[in-house]
């Protein structure tokens, strides 16, 4: 299952705001794209909320103010295991030339 392609273009606004919470960058993380998620519908559920398990990113370029990206969120791989299901699920940016950018894979749990 995929999302369909959401544009989202890094501001000032979103830097600062992760900057509140994670103080001073001098680069942005490679996990940064995670907030992209607030502005990208998602169309499976879950039937709890899930819990972040695990994740891994890696950025091909470096992320800067004013770069706009081409975000899908494609959900992967679920399965059961007694009473909890995990969810493997990726989100990719696209540069707007369509080369991939980014990627981060996230596990979630929920029981």
């Amino acid at each position: 299952m995929k999302t369909e392609k959401t544009l989202v273009t890094i501001t000032e606004e979103m830097v600062l705001n992760y900057e509140v919470i994670f103080g001073k960058q001098n680069k942005l993380p490679l996990t940064f794209p995670m907030i992209f998620y607030r502005y990208i519908n998602v169309p499976w559920d879950y039937k709890t909320a899930p819990i972040h398990r695990k994740q891994t990113c890696v950025c091909h370029s470096e992320l800067s103010i004013g770069e706009s990206y081409h975000c899908v969120v494609t959900l992967d791989q679920v399965k059961q295991k007694g009473k909890y299901m995990f969810y493997i699920q990726s989100l990719v940016g696209y540069n707007l030339e369509g080369s991939e950018c980014f990627r981060c894979v996230s596990e979630l749990v929920v029981h």
